[in-house]
């Protein structure tokens, strides 16, 4: 019988790692590139730090050994600083440890960016309105109203997606060629774990969100942290199992690099990695136009905050297409169709006006504009603020530092759901 399979053992993993043995073979004669070489040698000074940091591949099939039983997956989108100390904690203190830094990770910060990065898929995008109700519900520690909602959104979504089942249907598959979410050891343990018979009415406090006996009224004493996080944990990891299943990867084949192709990857790398180190946040004390009234066209160019006010702008004045080119879209639409979309959200509140408070940049391509809005709603005047995300993107919707050329600013239209989505202000 065959050892199972490891998450290190997926293809795009393995491929880095048989390219670090190329690069270490060639870091063993660095001292002679220099000689000929000595722009290129300069990339492997930082090799030895590289390859200590190539541990990190085996993080995930530690985690998933630990925990995958318990109902907790490694997945992409999930912090690898939060799966090494959850291990710590689970061999150091003990599993009960381990999994209240696991429930505590699930805070607000987490959710915002993991709600987010929903946003990218169509299935989880129709149904944010509620994925936002379950979130204000978990904060809230409404447990018993977000879990059954998490859950009953996790069928349907698997359903769409892979048009066949649902997330707890017996014939399920949830699993995908090359993935770290969709490992045979990931989510489909967490699938057949949540999908249990729970065939006696149980009073005892749950630790694992069984899907047949919290919906079916057999589980009583369900509605606790631990439970919810789990849930919002394997929706996570569901998203990052659809980002595989729609690439397509158990199609794929991996192509070997030329040594050349190898060294070259690894030359942009360590300049990216330059740019993103040198990269230091602005600071409000420093931007001298904050807070901002006056009109877009007069802040300075290729700025988020920029962008934000122009995007206001059309959306005072009812541009539509210009305000959806703004935007950011995951799916390939024609412009009339983003434009449509467009007017059919935006439309329903229109602002009288606006001011942009303060900003906020988190990252090399990110940051945040906050922006006071003004509304007329029922005969009076409202304000609301609103924080809006920017990201810095090329033309694939993909991150760029923000220092580099042919990059633009985009919204992410989640900003904005309280106001969009609300019947009255």
């Amino acid at each position: 019988m065959s050892k199972p399979k490891k998450i290190k053992d997926n293809p795009s993993i393995a491929k880095i790692t048989n390219q670090m043995e190329s690069i270490e073979a060639l870091y063993k004669i660095s001292p002679i590139l220099k000689i000929f070489l000595p722009k290129i040698s300069k990339a492997f000074d930082s090799f030895p730090e590289i390859k200590n940091q190539a541990k990190i591949f085996e993080v995930p099939d530690k985690f998933n050994e630990r925990f995958s039983e318990l109902g907790w997956v490694a997945y992409e989108s999930m912090s690898l600083e939060i799966m090494k100390e959850a291990i710590t904690k689970y061999d150091t203190e003990g599993v009960k440890v381990a999994e209240q830094f696991l429930t505590d990770s699930y805070d607000a910060d987490c959710l915002k960016w993991g709600v987010l990065k929903l946003q990218g898929n169509q299935e989880f995008r129709r149904r944010i309105r509620l994925i936002e109700l379950a979130k204000e519900d978990y904060l809230a520690k409404r447990y018993h109203a977000c879990i059954p909602l998490l859950l009953s959104l996790l069928d349907g979504i698997v359903n769409e997606i892979s048009k066949h089942v649902g997330f707890f249907a017996d014939s399920a598959n949830m699993t995908v060629w090359d993935s770290m979410a969709a490992h045979e050891t990931g989510l489909q343990v967490v699938a057949s774990l949540f999908t249990k018979s729970r065939n006696k009415t149980n009073e005892e406090a749950l630790t694992t969100p069984y899907r047949h006996g919290i919906l079916h009224g057999r589980e009583l004493a369900f509605d606790n942290k631990l439970v919810a996080a789990k849930v919002w944990a394997a929706l996570f990891a569901t998203r990052d199992w659809a980002d595989a299943l729609i690439s397509a990867k158990s199609s794929s084949s991996i192509e070997e690099k030329s040594w050349k192709e190898v060294l070259n990857d690894f030359v942009e790398t360590q300049r990216q990695k330059k740019l993103i180190e040198s990269w230091k946040p602005r600071s409000n004390e420093n931007i001298a136009y904050l807070p901002y009234t006056g009109k877009a066209e007069e802040l300075p160019l290729n700025t988020p905050e920029r962008t934000v006010a122009e995007f206001i702008e059309n959306w005072i004045n009812g541009k539509y297409g210009l305000l959806a080119s703004s935007l950011v879209y995951f799916s390939d639409k024609s412009e009339g169709k983003k434009s449509g979309l467009a007017r059919k959200d935006f439309g329903n509140h229109i602002p009288l006006s606006y001011k942009l408070i303060s900003i906020e940049d988190r990252a090399a391509a990110i940051t945040f504009v906050i922006v006071e809005l003004e509304f007329e709603d029922n005969n009076q005047r409202i304000s609301k603020t609103v924080n809006v995300l920017t990201n810095y993107l090329d033309k694939e919707n993909n991150p760029l530092v923000r220092t580099e050329d042919d990059g633009q600013w985009k919204i992410m239209q989640s900003s904005f759901t309280s106001i969009l989505y609300a019947p009255h202000l």
